[in-house]
């Protein structure tokens, strides 16, 4: 007996030691996952060359294919909240997807964001929105956030629109407690001269640093910013054409980076 529980320890070690981890499923786009109320987990993709949400069973069998409608010269920046009673109360899926264009003549972004079914039916068409978050306000009750932006006057225009929600979210890691940590862009994006970075840092924190770096890693510039303003006007002639990453610092956190284009 002693002989055989000290053989199958050895081959439980074996296999711990020869574990690895394996592909189980390359997806050419981001892809993400989600728990609908009766469906259960789901795997979900955004393809932005075809304006699309595709969302695929746990084992990567195409369930349905969404079609996101987009005006001319725009593209899909994100895709949330897949549900099934979300939004409203019929049996099909819902979600809600941000998109955008770069106006080259006037030198600025401009977004939008709808709520649809998963027929292309439009439930809610937000003008102006970049960021979407759900939050909770209160004991199984949630709200939607919209954080929407006119970046074709200077200053720019911000404000908030708050929806009202029919349902509660099955999942939430992606809900936020408040508004979004940081807000951050920069405009024009391509640029060649200035560009005018917009933030925004939590009502706590009062300064921060912005950071630039080349498309290898390596620090070009840094620059201080607080609270007591939402941009920061930068001369960018100085550095070479090519890819740069900025991104902003503040008490031991780091906001993900984003992508600068100079020419």
């Amino acid at each position: 007996m002693k002989k055989l529980v000290g053989t199958v320890a050895i081959l439980i070690t074996f296999l711990a030691a020869n574990a690895q981890v394996t592909l189980e499923k390359k997806y050419d786009y981001s892809a993400s996952v989600v728990k609908l109320e009766t469906l259960g987990y789901k795997y979900y993709l955004m393809d932005v060359p075809k304006a699309q949400c595709r969302i695929y069973n746990l084992d990567h069998s195409l369930f349905k294919t969404i079609n996101l409608s987009v005006p001319n010269n725009f593209y899909i920046a994100d895709v949330k909240y897949i549900s099934e009673n979300l939004f409203d109360n019929d049996k099909g899926l819902e979600l809600v997807y941000s998109y955008y264009k770069y106006n080259t003549a006037q030198q600025y972004y401009e977004y939008n964001s709808k709520i649809i079914n998963d027929d292309g039916t439009t439930i809610q068409t937000i003008d102006g929105a970049q960021y979407i978050y759900v939050n909770k306000i209160d004991d199984d009750v949630y709200k939607l956030f919209a954080y929407c932006f006119d970046y074709s006057i200077f200053p720019e225009k911000v404000w908030t629109n708050i929806f009202s929600l029919p349902g509660t979210p099955v999942i939430s890691a992606y809900l936020k407690n408040n508004r979004p940590d940081v807000l951050l862009n920069v405009f024009p994006n391509p640029a060649t001269e200035t560009v005018k970075v917009t933030y925004s840092l939590p009502e706590n924190v009062n300064s921060g640093e912005l950071h630039l770096l080349d498309n290898t890693g390596r620090a070009v510039d840094q620059f201080t910013i607080d609270n007591h303003t939402d941009f920061l006007s930068l001369d960018i002639s100085q550095y070479n054409s090519g890819v740069y990453h900025y991104f902003i610092e503040y008490e031991n956190t780091r906001t993900p980076s984003k992508k600068l284009i100079i020419r």
